[in-house]
């Protein structure tokens, strides 16, 4: 299994400009993939959208980014990799933010032991409406 360090490491010149791009967006924002294509096509003209598209997903699945599956949401976003913790969304204006929240293990063995699965991490999504919808403000 190839370490972090190497997989960057061996990244096409596109991939590394998609990591790139999410990893400078820092930890809490949350790229959705037309604004990572927007992003890298300023950078390099010409850049196709399923490269791009391609990108994220090969990243992904190498453990360099978080790909964030919010319920409710119209799409998948991307961040760098963090510790552990949840999200919130808005239901009004699909906003979401991170949360410092992790599983406690207790939940996850409870789990285990009702299913008969083996559990190794899970993800937790808050939905509420954020203090700009809350307050009435556009």
């Amino acid at each position: 299994m190839k370490t972090r360090a190497a997989a960057e490491a061996s990244l096409p010149k596109n991939y590394q400009l998609v990591y790139d791009i999410v990893d400078e967006s820092g930890v809490g924002r949350h790229l959705t993939m037309p604004e990572v294509f927007a992003l890298a096509a300023e950078r390099r003209p010409g850049i196709g959208y399923s490269t791009v598209y391609r990108g994220l997903g090969r990243l992904r699945d190498l453990g360099l980014i978080a790909e964030i599956v919010v319920p409710g949401a119209d799409a998948a976003t991307y961040e760098p990799l963090a510790p552990k913790h949840a999200h919130v969304r808005c239901r009004d204006c699909g906003r979401i933010d991170d949360v410092a929240y992790a599983l406690p293990p207790r939940v996850l063995r409870s789990v285990a032991a009702a299913t008969g699965y083996a559990i190794d991490g899970g993800a937790v999504t808050f939905e509420g409406r954020c203090s700009v919808c809350e307050s009435g403000a556009s």
